[in-house]
């Protein structure tokens, strides 16, 4: 039996990495149209070279605008940056926020903010994410950036002048947009493809069924058309028969979008040249563009608001604009979700005993709780005989206090212990952030965006071949406490 034929007979047994998780109602079989982004949705760049290729070009781009060649000697540290962070461009910090916006973690450059000093900080204030101070960490292409940032902090607090670090965050932000936009990170995975990308066997014939059942398809990226070409040729050209050519699968393709701003203008869909897109003649006019606008790109398709999905990994260019802006469906493409699933089923143990801690330690706040009012004479004779006896006890006031005070260095016992637990759980994800959709014991900033605007996530558009196209993904209950 094929794996698509596996997945669709026993949804049930797909394994959680590779399972569809849903925070909207969404039922398949009424979408009309579904788009793609390429860049880490369809086309997934392996991280390690992708990045470290980004960190360099950039490192090159600030020492030609003048910075000393010593940041040459700085290395790229993947395991210090994850998704969902937000930087205090003003401070030099990086921050890791709950879905509340309370600061949970805070680093400045590299180095941990103790807690106390956070608090002073950030517990009194409200963060403004997306002005002019607090910049979110929203999209992979972030993630080198961050890094250099961090790493140049560092070098400024040890230099003598007075440090500037929203000017130093501007400055790094400019090298790496620099870097994409002048081809010397494309050029360089261009000349090297597959030393850059992970090509996901599965992704032709998941495209190929979208097609077969009547879905239109189109791709809506940034991207320009000679990279698009290059990247989509080497992912689906020549695969499958019934569509040797990479466009044979989409009826419209839109290059340079300008996402977000697409979803806000009201330009037109300018056509491409012919051979743009590496087609000596199109299957049909109009079918390729550039620029435009959502507008424009639902007069081409004949379709608009909950008829199209559209797949993205940017939280807010591809899924909260487009949510936002026209009611599409969204869903969104976490790659590291995988590893949180992996690491989440290894550290099952211990949140099994930070739960059962948890529950102890209510039992034991119960009981002292009743005790600190049975010492104050606000509890009934007979109600304190009942504990008395429950608990082993005997004796007045004064063994009720000695108990008291017993529960008492229990609990701390306890809360120590849990803290323990909590800490191996975080560090076991990332030693310094934690997993990405926690902070703490609530959802985290990059969670709760998910939770708010992408109907349905997953960590690979391969996925749904564990899935039928008519499928009706519906969400669980979600309770209030008082009804848990």
């Amino acid at each position: 039996m094929s794996r698509a034929a596996e997945g669709v007979a026993a949804v049930t047994d797909v394994p959680r990495a590779q399972r569809i998780y849903v925070n909207r109602n969404l039922r398949l079989g009424s979408v009309r149209a579904i788009g793609f982004d390429m860049d880490h949705t369809l086309a997934v760049y392996k991280a390690q070279p992708f990045e470290r290729l980004a960190f360099r070009e950039a490192q090159k781009k600030l020492v030609a605008a003048g910075y000393a060649r010593t940041l040459l000697r700085l290395r790229y540290d993947q395991t210090f940056v994850v998704r969902g962070l937000i930087v205090d461009k003003r401070r030099g910090n990086i921050l890791k926020m709950d879905c509340h916006h309370y600061v949970v973690q805070t680093y400045h450059g590299t180095r941990k903010i103790p807690a106390e000093m956070r608090k002073d900080l950030y517990a009194r204030r409200r963060l403004r994410i997306g002005g002019a101070t607090y910049t979110p960490v929203d999209t992979l292409f972030s993630l080198p950036e961050i890094s250099l940032y961090a790493q140049m902090v560092d070098l400024l607090d040890a230099a003598e002048r007075k440090p500037n670090y929203r000017e130093l965050y501007d400055d790094v932000r400019a090298a790496v947009d620099a870097a994409h936009a002048d081809g010397s990170i494309k050029d360089r995975i261009a000349r090297d493809p597959l030393r850059f990308l992970e090509v996901d066997a599965h992704l032709p014939a998941i495209l190929e069924r979208i097609v077969t059942h009547g879905v239109r398809l189109f791709l809506l990226t940034n991207s320009e058309a000679a990279y698009t070409r290059l990247i989509m040729d080497r992912l689906l050209s020549g695969v499958l028969d019934a569509h040797p050519y990479w466009t044979d699968y989409f009826d419209l393709v839109v290059v340079r979008a300008g996402k977000p701003g697409f979803f806000a203008r009201h330009d037109v869909l300018r056509p491409l040249a012919q051979d743009a897109l590496g087609l000596a003649r199109l299957r049909r006019p109009r079918f390729s563009f550039t620029g435009g606008s959502v507008g424009a790109l639902e007069h081409a398709l004949g379709l608009s608001g909950d008829e199209i999905l559209y797949f993205g990994d940017h939280t807010y260019g591809d899924i909260m604009k487009s949510k936002r802006s026209c009611g599409w469906r969204t869903a969104m493409i976490i790659r590291s979700l995988e590893d949180e699933i992996t690491h989440l089923q290894a550290a099952r143990e211990e949140w099994s005993a930070r739960e059962g801690i948890e529950r102890r330690l209510d039992r034991l706040a119960a009981s002292r709780d009743f005790l600190e009012r049975a010492i104050e004479g606000e509890v009934s004779a007979e109600a304190v005989r009942r504990f008395m006896r429950a608990a082993g006890l005997r004796g007045g006031v004064a063994q009720l206090r000695r108990h008291a005070q017993g529960l008492a260095q229990q609990m701390r016992t306890l809360v120590a212990e849990a803290e323990g637990l909590e800490m191996r759980f975080e560090e076991s994800f990332n030693p310094y952030w934690g997993p990405i959709f926690r902070a703490g014991r609530e959802v985290s900033h990059f969670g709760s965006q998910i939770e708010d605007f992408a109907c349905i996530y997953t960590s690979r558009v391969s996925n749904f071949l564990n899935y039928p196209m008519d499928k009706y993904f519906v969400t669980g209950h979600v309770l209030m406490p008082h009804e848990m």
